[in-house]
């Protein structure tokens, strides 16, 4: 009886499935997050399963191995598989500007990269592209192969996975809905753009050849990818699609787990020292004010920062730092700012310690809600 009842569940989780025949593999750092909540019309990105190939969340592994399995095949050719790929070099510089201040993701490798240049150096993080299309853990210590290489390549090309490009995102998208029954929506809102990262022309010739020696494998199905594209694409015609928001509309998710000074910070002890502090400033900007702007959320969270500064440790190295504080049109920038004078003036010494510590007292009174702007009609 049980193992009947157990055949059953199968077969409605495979009928279930079959209406539903889209598979998205969703590599991190080439903009899924917007698509996989486009096409579930969610405010932010849905929990991995079958229809949505992603990093479990607790094990750090990719769910998407059994797509890539020759044996498995079979299960596959019914579905209509699609994902995108980046350039290497572009990927690896947003994901490490994206995880560099986070230690449940840093503290995977061994040893923990202290820069850039040991991140890139690092063999955990070289040619994850491929490595998350077989079911690897990020940062893993399996090093992937070109066995797997062609394994991906074969598998693209035996189930007809649609493979779009980072650098083509709109067209790509168009490819996907040609291909598919996915109507993607009127306005289409980017959900994830990481804060603070340099340009690809900000970057040296000796970075970009280190990430390029390093990641060979990334870059051959990067090329193949690429070409791909180019040729079934080559007599398409693409919908023009309008994508709305830009930084600012991840500012309210960051904040849910993080500091915004951890987007230039090298070191969290200042915000560990006043963490009261910063609980309550966030609290009162999201709960209390309700601010759902993100622009307004950093201009307000940057005065009352430097407000409470000024009131209570103006003798400080770094409150007279902050004197010759240049405030920038774009506020994220002046915060990037801010977190580059605390990390030239703070050193988690013991006088630092005592210098900083609940120094900093919120004065809620002073944070004014913008008001609404008239419009005329």
């Amino acid at each position: 009886m049980r193992i009947n009842q157990q055949l059953t569940l199968k077969r409605q989780f495979f009928i279930m499935n079959l209406k539903n025949k889209n598979i998205f593999i969703h590599i991190p750092k080439t903009g899924g997050t917007t698509i996989n909540c486009a096409m579930n019309n969610s405010e932010w990105q849905t929990q991995p399963d079958f229809n949505y190939r992603h990093i479990d969340y607790q094990t750090k592994r990719s769910n998407s191995a059994d797509i890539f399995n020759p044996l498995k095949y079979d299960e596959y050719e019914a579905y209509n598989i699609f994902m995108l790929v980046r350039h290497p070099v572009d990927r690896i510089i947003s994901e490490y500007s994206f995880i560099k201040s986070r230690r449940e993701f840093m503290s995977l490798m061994k040893p923990e990269p202290k820069d850039f240049k040991s991140y890139i150096k690092n063999s955990q993080t070289q040619n994850y592209m491929l490595g998350f299309l077989i079911g690897n853990r990020m940062y893993d210590t399996k090093k992937v192969t070109k066995d797997d290489l062609d394994l991906v390549i074969n598998s693209i090309k035996n189930l007809n996975i649609k493979v779009g490009l980072f650098e083509e995102y709109s067209q790509s998208l168009s490819y996907f809905s040609n291909h598919t029954d996915l109507n993607w929506p009127k306005n289409i809102d980017i959900k994830r753009i990481t804060l603070n990262r340099p340009k690809l022309d900000e970057i040296s010739k000796e970075i970009e050849e280190l990430i390029l020696s390093n990641n060979l494998l990334d870059l051959e199905l990067y090329n193949f990818c690429n070409k791909r594209f180019d040729e079934v694409t080559k007599n398409s015609s693409f919908k023009k699609l309008k994508f709305t928001g830009n930084k600012y509309n991840y500012i309210l998710k960051f904040t849910e787990r993080f500091n915004l000074l951890e987007i230039e910070l090298k070191d969290l002890a200042f915000i560990k020292l006043n963490a009261g502090f910063f609980e309550k400033l966030n609290l009162h900007l999201q709960k209390k004010l309700k601010i759902k702007d993100g622009q307004n959320y950093v201009s307000l969270w940057n005065e009352a920062l430097l407000k409470s500064i000024e009131q209570n440790i103006p003798n400080s190295k770094l409150g007279v730092d902050l004197k010759n504080l240049q405030i920038k049109e774009d506020p994220l920038q002046t915060t990037i700012e801010i977190a580059k004078k605390i990390n030239r003036n703070i050193r988690n010494t013991s006088q630092d310690v005592k210098t900083y510590r609940n120094k900093l007292i919120l004065d809620t009174s002073e944070i004014k809600k913008p008001k609404k702007k008239f419009k005329w009609f």
